[in-house]
């Protein structure tokens, strides 16, 4: 399940997953003239292989129980998707649409959802403002995805970011507090060498350290080093183990890692920046989902660390380690998102370290 900024995060996934199993994976579909519509055609002709990969990835994230976090890529290619599906709703007659497109199990799903958000909401609008069918309507409409599926659309303004940054114009990236380096895996190929000489791309290489995590933890035996003797290890050994997870990931790559490095405020479990690059460096807090201060070392203390530092980049990582604490932290995750303007890149991201069954007991 992909963790999306919205309270029916478990009905978008079911109609995402639907809609991809319609148009691309069912059988004799040709999931190229599906990529090649949905994407612009430099990532098409350059960066094919990687596509097709992401959009299988989306496909079974929509499918299974744990929870995933999107990266830039997979932003790009659902939005990609969700247009493609917008325009061909346009096409063809909306009772047909629906038929083709939502199954029974959906369909109790939007039943379900929209009675209940709503319940919820109608308390904070006049009764005239809309109604309960235009609400459920608004389930069965592409065109309605896009508020609930994507907190931005920067994604779209790559080229203009660019341009700009490339004749040393940066207010763009300033006032609306974009990072470029997180569209790095969007630039064309040329332009990434080009780029990556001159601007280090510490933050794409943090994500791909996460996503290395997230890979170990669900198919591999990761997680096994998070528990001892059926009880989760504590937060103290968790940053214990992310330390030297980082230290063979990020060998002989030039990135200085510190442990608990001092700040004007306290002290921050990591930071990490590139030698010779004093602009580009990242911030690393750690915290257990059943922390009584989770809200607060989001809110004050990692921006705390960010500010008395001078530092753009953070990262807020949640360790979990049972179903209730991923729904605690999918919950905090849709409850703070950070749009201070300060701030250009602060994400919060779950380490899932549930115990996985081994394939010989399945």
């Amino acid at each position: 399940m992909i963790i999306f900024n919205s309270y029916s995060c478990e009905l978008y996934n079911h109609i995402i997953h639907n809609f991809l199993e319609m148009e691309v994976f069912k059988e004799d579909n040709d999931i190229g003239d599906v990529i090649e519509q949905i994407v612009p055609k430099y990532l098409y002709r350059e960066q094919y292989h990687k596509c097709k990969t992401t959009l299988e990835e989306i496909f079974l994230w929509t499918g299974d129980s744990f929870y995933h976090s999107m990266h830039t890529f997979h932003e790009r290619v659902l939005y990609g998707f969700i247009c493609y599906m917008s325009d061909l709703e346009e096409e063809i007659d909306e009772a047909d649409f629906r038929r083709i497109y939502f199954d029974e199990t959906t369909h109790r799903m939007v039943a379900i959802e929209s009675r209940k958000r709503y319940e919820e909401l109608k308390a904070d609008f006049e009764e005239d403002d809309f109604t309960f069918e235009e609400y459920e309507q608004s389930f069965y409409d592409p065109h309605c995805y896009e508020d609930e599926l994507f907190e931005d659309e920067d994604f779209l303004l790559i080229d203009q970011l660019y341009n700009n940054w490339l004749c040393g114009n940066s207010k763009i990236e300033e006032i609306m507090g974009i990072n470029l380096d997180y569209y790095f895996d969007l630039l064309p190929l040329d332009i990434q060498e080009r780029y990556k000489t001159k601007h280090i791309t510490l933050v794409g290489e943090v994500e791909g350290l996460l996503k290395y995590i997230n890979d170990r933890v669900h198919y591999g035996s990761l997680y096994k080093l998070f528990w001892e003797k059926d009880v989760p290890v504590n937060e103290n050994r968790v940053q214990l183990i992310l330390e030297n997870i980082m230290d063979a990931y990020f060998f002989n790559q030039e990135v200085d890692i510190t442990r608990e490095a001092v700040l004007a405020n306290g002290k921050v479990d990591f930071k990490l920046y590139k030698s010779h690059e004093e602009n580009e460096k990242v911030l690393i807090e750690v915290k257990m989902a059943k922390s009584a201060k989770l809200k607060s070392g989001y809110e004050k203390q990692l921006m705390d660390y960010i500010q008395s530092a001078n530092y753009k980049i953070g990262f807020y990582l949640i360790a979990c380690f049972s179903d209730e604490e991923i729904e605690k932290s999918k919950r905090f995750i849709e409850e703070n998102v950070y749009t201070d303007t300060y701030c250009l890149y602060l994400n919060i991201s779950i380490l899932d370290l549930r115990k996985r069954r081994s394939s010989s007991t399945l």
